[in-house]
């Protein structure tokens, strides 16, 4: 029976709790616990193939080129490269030279195929440096697997090269010696000039020290058609001298033009040897008409400044010479024939603008084969 002061009935026993079941609850508790399993297994799952790409390593051949260059402080200077194609290399960016080889690369799948991506999009520029410590003393033969593993950017990709083609490159080195002035001068001009300045400085190989040029040419820019009075244009001064790359402290300077009278003098009369083509000599015996034939009298024209240089050494400015042809004039085998031959000037290269006056010039020769030594 009810307690009167409880209508409700019995109280519950003290400390017990109150359970309410929603309805679907087990299912709600059954769904979680399926999804906990199932993130779970992607954790694992992908954990598992982070460890296997990282615990086993793969080897990848990729075709790719590097720029081989010189530490910028190391004072020395890369004058070529052989890699044993038997081809012109060329200069690359930054006075290194591009060489082109096919890696094998050992790293992860994952690195290795970034790194493949990353050098054909050319997104990434592999750059390998000779330094005085380490390659200068042994520098004919370089191994190119030694200068990419010393390379930061396949260091910090975690890839190493195993095997490279090719396997070794050839380099010529020198070091830079400072020129503290040398002379700046134009090839060629039809007008007064000067330049500003009229010196520089420059970095040259040690091997061009001995044989230094007292001039260093500079190129002229775009010359107006007419010149006028303290005309300026810029001028680009060589980076070569004799074949070899030099460093010039200016790369531009000002040229400021004159216009010059071109008076067109005359200057005469040279004499001149008129010479035996070297690869005939040796073989021939060289005939003129007369004696007096090998000896050419000219007169030449030109501007006047030119024309002086010829004053005190033609000799050495300009030379004759006749072109021969022993199938064309040596020897008839039942008369002594001499062929008429024109006479070709040469001038040297700082003589400009100056030319023979007159007709050509025409020696008669014959060409008289050798007897066989026996």
């Amino acid at each position: 029976m009810a307690s009167a002061s409880n209508p409700s009935g019995p109280e519950p026993p003290r400390g017990a709790g109150i359970a309410v079941r929603a309805p679907g609850g087990g299912k709600v508790k059954k769904l979680l616990s399926i999804g906990g399993t199932f993130l779970t297994v992607a954790v694992l799952t992908g954990l598992l193939w982070v460890w296997a790409d990282q615990s086993q390593l793969g080897i990848k051949e990729i075709g790719l080129s590097f720029v081989l260059a010189t530490d910028a402080e190391s004072g020395l200077i890369l004058l070529s490269v052989d890699d044993g194609s038997g081809e012109t290399i060329r200069d690359a960016v930054g006075d290194g030279i591009r060489i082109k080889a096919k890696v094998k690369f050992e790293g992860t799948h994952s690195r290795l195929k970034e790194l493949e991506a990353e050098l054909k999009s050319r997104q990434l520029e592999l750059q390998v440096y000779i330094s005085k410590g380490s390659y200068w003393a042994t520098a004919d033969k370089i191994a190119v697997i030694d200068l990419l593993n010393a390379n930061d950017e396949l260091r910090d990709r975690g890839v190493t090269v195993i095997e490279a083609e090719p396997a070794s490159i050839t380099v010529v080195l020198d070091e830079w010696v400072l020129i503290k002035k040398i002379k700046l001068a134009l090839r060629d001009q039809t007008f007064q000039s000067r330049i500003d300045p009229p010196e520089i400085a420059v970095y040259v190989p040690s091997r061009l020290e001995d044989a230094l040029p007292a001039e260093l040419l500079v190129e002229l820019g775009e010359i107006p058609e007419k010149i006028t009075s303290e005309e300026k244009v810029s001028g680009t001064v060589s980076r070569e001298l004799h074949g070899l790359p030099v460093r010039p402290a200016l790369l531009e300077v000002t040229v400021i033009l004159e216009p010059r009278e071109q008076r067109r003098d005359k200057l005469g009369p040279l004499k001149l040897k008129a010479l035996l083509p070297a690869d005939v000599i040796g073989k021939y015996d060289l005939k003129f008409e007369t004696e007096a034939d090998n000896v050419v009298d000219v007169t030449v024209v030109g501007p006047a400044a030119e024309l002086d240089k010829l004053k005190s050494a033609s000799q050495d400015k300009v030379r004759a010479y006749i072109d021969l042809d022993p199938n064309k004039h040596a020897k008839a085998t039942d008369t002594y024939t001499y062929y008429p031959v024109t006479v070709r000037f040469i001038f040297d290269d700082d003589v400009h603008g100056v030319e023979v006056f007159g007709p050509p010039k025409i020696v008669k020769v014959r060409l008289e084969k050798k007897p066989t030594e026996r």
